[in-house]
């Protein structure tokens, strides 16, 4: 990895920068490549990374971009070239299983994977045009960390560089688009039933600065991937002509850098997946609802026992281990942990694939990934996935505030509202709040902050009279387009009745 000092960075772009470690939350890239300090948003996907190299412990940079992780002296030549789009193995022994793709699902895929997406969406493209091996593959979309929509605690997922809590119905659609693009792949009738993994992951963050789950929250979190997330797209998948297997996934990191749930918490996820899904072994794609753990495994991390390692990635009844493997030490530590649950008494983990980022920021080849495993524990996992890809979408002004509701009172209104689905992939900053007697404004008021609320009272309002409330959401690019109209109310100096 290169070595560059921090003049290379252009400080002009924007710094996500919220408190202390939070700026570096939730972003893809392993900490076992780089443990990260400052982050800076090039891009809803690309990303900047100033820390330490894992590795020598000097101080380095990184961009994160698209299907590569690069130093930033590369990153201007990037834009220029692109992405490396469906990139696959260069090489394999001839034992190794074919590469397939998996990816980050960024928050500027929501507007283009729609229900009627096709060849705009990534997603679609790639189940499109997925080399899908003779054997049976897997694609993981990680879709990012568990979190809460403020207006109403209602639980999500944080995609990739945005800052809003995406709601699980959306992450059925972006899950669905793969799936379409996979009906129209010519590669699938010559292979077995095809993995589709929709995962989440223990980033210790929750789209709200300095807020973190509970471990109570965890496991209604994790209750909810099933019976929201999982259970809807696999109905969707059983009707279709070429059917596919639907898991869960959970990228299960061990950091002492604060920036991860720890083992405690971690099990709390998992072990309410477990408990609504039903499912269990074997880690085969005749089954629906298994579970795969695709993190790390760092020994003696704080939080982290290796019995709550082991736990997560094995011992629960659907988890499946498809380990990260980006380094030799990677797959030594992993079999490291099977010689210790054997010594007391444990069943061994037995590895279902490996996620490989195939040569990104110095990392191994997809191959080398695969055969360092197998050489450090003798087995052969069925299933070699490439994960990375991604195309880059420039900021954009965020997706209308919708839910919007005005109660009124005495001369004034208190107005509600939730965040939009995409917030462009910058933070929301402000929301516009326009109030209309009939086609006329009648007032615009603007309220601010980090997180920008979703209330307010707008006062100076005339008694008897009805108002309607639009409101619109600005980050760094701009004002967004206006929600649909809240019912109308009109002021009145009568307290209700009760």
């Amino acid at each position: 990895m290169a070595l560059l000092p921090s003049s290379h960075i252009s400080h002009g772009i924007h710094q996500i920068k919220w408190n202390g470690s939070a700026s570096c939350l939730n972003i893809p890239v392993s900490s076992l490549i780089i443990r990260p300090t400052n982050c800076w948003m090039t891009g809803p996907t690309s990303i900047v990374v100033a820390g330490t190299d894992a590795r020598s412990g000097k101080s380095t940079e990184m961009g994160v971009v698209t299907t590569e992780q690069r130093p930033v002296g590369e990153l201007a030549t990037h834009a220029r070239t692109g992405p490396l789009r469906n990139s696959k193995l260069a090489t394999s022994d001839a034992s190794d299983p074919a590469a397939t793709s998996s990816f980050y699902v960024y928050g500027s895929y929501i507007d283009v994977c729609g229900l009627n997406a096709a060849a705009e969406c990534p997603l679609y493209d790639d189940g499109a045009n997925e080399a899908v091996p003779p054997t049976g593959g897997m694609t993981i979309l990680d879709f990012g960390a568990p979190c809460f929509e403020p207006a109403t605690l209602a639980l999500g997922t944080q995609l990739f560089n945005s800052q809003g809590c995406t709601p699980d119905t959306t992450l059925v659609i972006l899950a669905q688009a793969w799936l379409r693009g996979y009906e129209i792949n010519p590669n699938r009738t010559a292979s077995p039933m095809y993995v589709l993994a929709a995962g989440t992951s223990n980033s210790l963050t929750a789209a709200v600065p300095g807020y973190a789950l509970t471990p109570s929250e965890m496991s209604l979190h994790g209750e909810a991937w099933f019976r929201s997330v999982i259970s809807p797209i696999a109905a969707i998948a059983r009707s279709l002509p070429t059917p596919v297997a639907i898991w869960a996934g959970n990228d299960i990191e061990e950091s002492s850098d604060g920036s991860w749930y720890d083992g405690p918490t971690t099990g709390a996820w998992v072990d309410a997946y477990a408990g609504a899904s039903g499912a269990s072994k074997p880690c085969v794609a005749s089954r629906n609802a298994l579970m795969v753990d695709y993190g790390d495994y760092v020994p003696n991390e704080p939080g982290w026992s290796a019995g709550a390692v082991y736990h997560v990635s094995w011992q629960a009844a659907p988890a499946c281990l498809v380990p990260e493997i980006y380094r030799a030490a990677n797959a030594s530590e992993w079999q490291s942990l099977n010689r210790y649950v054997q010594s007391v008494g444990l069943p061994r983990m037995e590895f279902t694939g490996v996620l490989s980022e195939d040569g990104a920021g110095g990392s191994l080849s997809g191959s080398d990934s695969w055969n360092t495993l197998r050489r450090a524990s003798g087995q052969a996992a069925a299933y070699l996935s490439v994960i990375g890809e991604a195309g880059p979408v420039l900021p954009e002004v965020p997706d209308l505030p919708t839910s919007v509701t005005a109660v009124p009172g005495p001369g004034l209104a208190t107005v509600g509202w939730s965040a939009p689905t995409w917030d462009g992939g910058s933070a929301i900053t402000a929301y516009t709040v326009s109030v209309y007697r009939g086609s006329v404004v009648a007032q615009v008021v603007t309220v601010s902050g980090s997180p920008a609320p979703e209330t307010t009272i707008v006062g100076g309002l005339a008694n008897g009279t009805s108002y309607t409330f639009y409101v619109s959401a600005t980050n760094k690019v701009g004002i967004g387009p206006q929600s649909l109209p809240s019912s109308g109310v009109a002021p009145s100096g009568l307290f209700p009745m009760r």
